[in-house]
């Protein structure tokens, strides 16, 4: 697994992730993107209820590279490619043993609870993303 993910989770593949073409369903490897989404979120800036602002996935694009069959796991490599002012890009490679099968980017807004609209990345949230960029 390429050493450029400084950040990785695991997920179990389900039966109920197969498709009626015998493989895992784009679907839910969208689901093992939002996992891996989730888990770099709740490292870096908490839980949901005690987070100072509010994050949205603005945009998701997956590149699906291989076939991916029941049984097995996942495991979702996640790097910050790139931070903005109100905005930042998570990478991420899915394997199954050594193999890449899926890659994904994903754009998060950061906003405001209560007006839900976005706002300049607070310094905290900032030092945590700079945590996560890929690894040279």
């Amino acid at each position: 697994m390429p050493a450029r993910f400084p950040f990785w989770t695991e997920e179990k593949l389900r039966i109920a992730d197969t498709d009626m073409n015998g493989h895992i369903n784009n679907g839910a490897i969208g689901a093992f993107c939002e996992a891996g989404r989730a888990e770099v979120l709740h490292e870096i800036a908490g839980p949901p209820p005690g987070r100072t602002v509010a994050m949205a996935v603005a945009r998701v694009e997956i590149d699906y590279l291989r076939e991916l069959h029941y049984p097995g796991r996942v495991r979702i490599g996640t790097a910050v490619a790139r931070i903005g002012s109100s905005s930042f890009t998570l990478e991420q490679g899915l394997y199954s043993g050594e193999t890449c099968f899926a890659s994904a980017r994903s754009i998060m807004v950061v906003m405001d609870h209560a007006t839900r609209r976005p706002i300049p990345i607070p310094d905290a949230l900032r030092a945590g993303l700079t945590r996560l960029e890929p690894i040279a």
